[in-house]
């Protein structure tokens, strides 16, 4: 995308569009490649003036895997013009460190510092796997805007050809865009969604983490420790709490620091979830933890009014699905698996309405509902309803 240009043929040549029709990105086993896309950005824009046009703006597909001197993907400024980005699948990239980084961008005004953009509205798939030096999937030092050290000309280049140089205080992460999150064999992930990107997840429908083994929270906590406390949230709408409201399907398996999914907050923005996994987690606790509440809080029905399947299998330290002493209402459930949960005493320890679930077939036989489905079983045992 740097092309030896003269100044003065800048003024009166528009360079053509590069790769206009390119709509898939195929890189595999590329050793020496330490970069997808790079150029200098701030010659690209005043380059490309007005109106700015940006190769690749068909592009939907991009798959990388075996390139190992690749330390990132994206920088969040090419990331502004992948609009119509559907599908991300990066495996076997043993350098890889974060999917967006803005390590590169040092002296460009970064994608993120424009209020008016919306990152990749289409992105259906984000995947990761076997990633061994992925920390992050965004570096969070970067991603959020800040001032930059740029020349007075390069600003005012940036502000007349994208209209909108307003630094904000805003935030946004990969992970709030996709449908569908898969990550698997990513040793060095100690969580997936950060604290800043957890309230603007609302198209999130599949969610399946495998053997991560440093994962500590599947989402960050609300800050406390983790935000640039030097900058202030300004004109975000970004809120501590998940919201999840079209996440159907759950799966984690194998995430061995893991205490916990999902915090009792959270639990009544998952109204459409239907299926939800948890196996081979060594150090999970309860599936829902308990949080500092208010009354009302406590008073408060719990209803998963779509959940069908629930699967709970060698959890050697599993208490319950939730210990707090709130009702509990699942209309839908049918199929239920708990297998190998020394532990276990409890669904919960408030009331739990299961219309349809008629019987617990454990390794000893068949367990009534009458009597309910707390009950305490002193070796591990197998629950699975077909």
């Amino acid at each position: 995308m740097d092309s030896p240009t003269s100044s003065r043929e800048l003024a009166t040549i528009q360079p053509p569009l590069l790769l206009p029709y390119l709509q898939s990105i195929d890189l595999y086993g590329l050793k020496e490649m330490s970069h997808v896309w790079k150029c200098n950005w701030n010659t690209f824009l005043i380059r490309h003036h007005p109106p700015l046009q940006f190769p690749f703006q068909n592009l939907t597909t991009i798959f990388l895997s075996s390139c190992d001197k690749i330390k990132y993907l994206f920088s969040p400024l090419i990331a502004k013009y992948l609009s119509n980005l559907e599908s991300v699948c990066i495996r076997w990239c043993n350098g890889i460190e974060e999917v967006i980084s803005r390590r590169d961008d040092e002296n460009t005004a970064s994608a993120s510092s424009y209020q008016d953009t919306t990152f990749f509205p289409r992105l259906e798939t984000l995947m990761l796997g076997d990633l061994p030096c992925l920390k992050c999937i965004d570096d969070e030092k970067n991603t959020w805007s800040r001032s930059n050290k740029i020349s007075s000309s390069v600003t005012n280049t940036i502000h007349d050809h994208l209209q909108s140089a307003q630094v904000t205080g805003s935030y946004w992460s990969l992970c709030q865009y996709p449908t569908k999150i898969i990550i698997y064999n990513c040793a060095a992930l100690s969580s997936l969604i950060p604290w800043y990107a957890a309230g603007q997840m609302k198209r999130l429908q599949k969610l399946e983490i495998e053997n991560c083994s440093r994962m500590m929270g599947v989402f960050e906590g609300s800050g406390a420790g983790t935000s640039p406390t030097s900058l202030p949230l300004q004109n975000s709408t970004t809120v501590a709490v998940p919201q999840l409201s079209n996440l159907v399907t759950v799966g984690i398996y194998e995430c061995d620091l893991l205490t916990h999914i999902f915090t009792f907050s959270t639990l009544k923005t998952l109204s459409h979830l239907k299926q939800l996994k948890v196996k081979r987690c060594k150090t999970i606790q309860v599936i829902v933890k308990e949080e500092n509440k208010t009354s009302s809080d406590e008073e408060e029905v719990v209803v998963f009014p779509n959940l069908e399947t629930l699967e709970l299998d060698r959890l050697p330290n599993l208490n319950g699905f939730f210990l707090g002493m709130n009702d509990f209402r699942c209309p839908s459930l049918v199929n239920v698996m708990i297998n190998d949960c020394p532990q276990w005493v409890a669904f919960s320890s408030g009331q739990l309405e299961t219309p349809k679930l008629k019987y617990v077939n454990t390794s000893f036989g068949k367990h009534s509902l009458e009597h309910g489905f707390n009950f305490q079983v002193r070796k591990p045992f197998c629950l699975n309803l077909e």
